[in-house]
């Protein structure tokens, strides 16, 4: 079956742009343009990004009230296609887009913008990754600082660099029997109660670590050291 990394590598990947934070353009389109995805979708303010990014999405999704004008009626000239739904809704527009991906066929989910401004939307951008999981797709957060994955039952090849700081954080109850390898706690059979805060900050000691969780479901945080 293959590990969680290399079945997101070797399938097909979108990418989602969100509304959150994101200051450095320059990394974040390299990214992007690196990872050759196979479907780009613009969620809202999202598309205000990809602009300033330079990067043409295939799709600009939600209820359009975060996108600058100038941007938007940018867009409207070009072949993107906008998918416009009410701002009353019981989705959020990160979920609709998640259900386009499913749509379309894709295996893996990219998702920038997730994190910083308000707590309550980055919080909810992280639970996604769950929601993403129980659909048969694999996700994971980028930003200029961090990677954040999601095991749950599973097992990853986690590439880096060595010295990069990762933090594993069992979520939805209990993590049992968890392997850690290449690193600087390395374990095996480790079981992690749930808000314990044991898996912060261990430390990668080659470019390539595994991870596995037996039973349990937890996050994979690597924090992206550039620059070195």
């Amino acid at each position: 079956m293959g590990t969680l990394v290399s079945r997101i590598i070797h399938g097909k990947t979108a990418c989602l742009v969100l509304n959150g934070q994101l200051d450095d353009y320059d990394y974040i389109r390299d990214v992007v343009n690196y990872n050759k995805y196979e479907l780009i979708i613009a969620v809202d303010g999202g598309a205000n990004h990809l602009y300033k990014m330079g990067i043409m999405p295939n799709y600009i999704l939600g209820d359009l009230d975060s996108i600058d004008e100038e941007i938007r009626k940018y867009y409207e000239s070009s072949e993107v296609v906008f998918k416009k739904f009410p701002t009353k809704k019981d989705e959020t527009d990160a979920e609709l887009a998640v259900w386009l991906v499913e749509e379309e066929g894709l295996l893996g989910i990219d998702i920038y913008g997730a994190l910083g401004g308000r707590i309550d939307h980055e919080l909810a951008n992280i639970q996604l990754l769950y929601y993403i999981l129980e659909r048969g797709m694999y996700p994971r957060i980028i930003s200029e600082n961090e990677e954040i994955y999601i095991l749950k039952n599973d097992e990853m090849n986690l590439k880096g660099n060595i010295g990069d700081i990762v933090s594993i954080i069992p979520i939805m109850g209990d993590a049992r029997g968890i392997t850690l390898a290449n690193m600087e706690y390395s374990v095996e059979e480790l079981d992690l109660k749930y808000s314990i805060t044991r898996g912060i900050s261990n430390v990668m000691e080659a470019e390539e670590a595994f991870i596995n969780v037996r039973d349990g479901c937890m996050l994979v945080v690597r924090n992206i050291k550039r620059g070195r």
